[in-house]
């Protein structure tokens, strides 16, 4: 199974932005997948970067025409700009509004309609091009519509965001959405449901005719898995192991936002797509069957615990913002590691930190240090998930493990839902690093594999 190809997880999307305040949906998207072609009207309560704002600037995907833009009731202009995001989005286009005489200072209401056929690209994976590669799909086999894209105006804020949404798909369809399903219901031969997720880091739509969902309640937490074509052992197993992980991130780190309780896995039916476990939402994960399918099919005991169990850890490690999000990516690594050390056997975990110190010991000597490394940069992975979690490593073995899980509790609750970045991970861990705190710098300026001093 190919290494993750862009991320593991998308809690933001453009650089972080300076309102204190996240932006509110209330959505209805209609979708019509024989047609591939999807329609959206409702309403974003937009937080303004300053009182002195004459715009404010969304990506949205370049698929739909806007038939409707209020600001505050009143008609908005707008034009197109460039796109603001670490990430590669070839299906998106920056929309610059400009704000209506009379317009709040501090926070707009905007009124929008538009629609459109989503472009068909390729699958991530399914060719090398990945810069022009999308796994969002809208035909008559399924339906993804992730934050990749910008289906939904996406703004540069990192803040929780509130979402309401109603969705409307042909009669037959199950679809799963962010958040807590509030009402399903068929009218008109078409399936109907209302979601809500007052506390999301993004809005995600995963739909199909064929879904089978199989519900699991496992030392008390509430599971739901999604698939079309997934072995029911293997199903069954991984429920097993998502209630480990869940549990133990729960002791160690303390509770964690997960919508209404319950932990959703998707296969979603896609062929190719990202590799290891896909993206996660809180309480979501989206993963490929398609790659799934085709590793059980090489090797019949193939499991997905620790990809799966660094999703999960995501929960928790959701807080890094921009280039700080390595910090994100590193705990939950390092997170899944210690679950295959607890939950499985401490020859697995040497296993797994063996196989970061070699992949971390063959960076090139230029290779970004942890504090400037860059989201979407050749060894950035190797440098954010590797080096990251080895450096935890080294940390935890000189606090030891009470001290080390008590600070990356506090670590955790301090700074969970706000904008985190390097020189606050710095100062947090030096004063419980105290003669020692060198060792944090060591790690956090060294260029190329892990510092010499390790």
């Amino acid at each position: 199974m190919p290494r993750l190809s862009i991320v593991a997880l998308l809690f933001f999307v453009a650089a972080a932005g300076k309102s204190n305040s996240p932006p509110a949906y209330d959505l209805t998207v209609t979708i019509e997948p024989d047609a591939g072609s999807i329609a959206v009207r409702g309403t974003v309560d937009v937080p303004l970067e300053s009182p002195a704002a004459t715009t404010f600037k969304f990506n949205l995907h370049d698929s739909v025409t806007i038939t409707k833009l209020l600001v505050d009731g009143k008609r908005a202009t707008f034009t197109f700009g460039t796109v603001e995001s670490p990430f590669p989005m070839p299906a998106s286009r920056g929309i610059v509004v400009a704000l209506p005489a009379g317009a709040g200072q501090n926070r707009v209401r905007m009124e929008i309609e538009y629609s459109g056929r989503l472009k068909v690209l390729p699958e991530f994976g399914a060719t090398e091009d990945m810069l022009h590669s999308m796994d969002d799909q809208v035909n008559s086999r399924m339906v993804e519509l992730s934050p990749l894209s910008s289906w939904y105006p996406q703004f540069g804020f990192v803040q929780p965001l509130q979402v309401e949404l109603a969705l409307s798909l042909p009669q037959g369809w199950i679809s799963i959405c962010s958040g807590k399903k509030l009402e399903e219901r068929i009218q008109d031969g078409r399936a109907l449901t209302r979601w809500s997720s007052p506390k999301d880091t993004a809005i995600m739509i995963l739909a199909s005719p064929n879904y089978k969902k199989k519900s699991l309640r496992e030392a008390g937490v509430n599971i739901d898995i999604y698939y079309t074509r997934m072995p029911e052992a293997f199903i069954a197993q991984e429920g097993t192991q998502i209630a480990g992980a869940t549990n133990l991130y729960s002791t160690l780190l303390g509770e964690t936002n997960i919508p209404a309780g319950t932990i959703k896995h998707i296969y979603s039916p896609k062929r190719k797509g990202q590799g290891k476990a896909g993206m996660a939402l809180p309480g979501m994960i989206v993963t490929s069957e398609g790659l799934t399918m085709e590793a059980l099919s090489q090797d019949p005991k193939f499991t997905m615990f620790q990809w799966i169990a660094h999703e999960i850890a995501h929960y928790w490690w959701n807080f890094g913002a921009g280039q700080g999000d390595w910090i994100n990516e590193a705990f939950a690594e390092y997170y899944s590691a210690i679950a295959v050390q607890k939950l499985s056997s401490q020859a697995e975990f040497q296993a797994v930190m063996a196989d970061y110190r070699k992949q971390a010991g063959e960076l090139p000597a230029e290779a970004p240090p942890l504090a400037t490394v860059p989201i979407m940069e050749p060894t950035s992975f190797v440098v954010r998930y590797y080096k990251g979690s080895l450096m935890l490593d080294a940390v935890r073995q000189l606090m030891g493990d009470a001290k080390f899980f008590q600070a990356s509790r506090e670590f955790f609750q301090e700074y969970t839902g706000k904008p985190t970045g390097t020189p606050e991970f710095r100062t947090f861990w030096n004063a419980r690093m105290r003669d020692h705190k060198d060792l944090v710098d060591a790690w956090l300026d060294s260029h190329g594999g892990p510092p010499a001093r390790n």
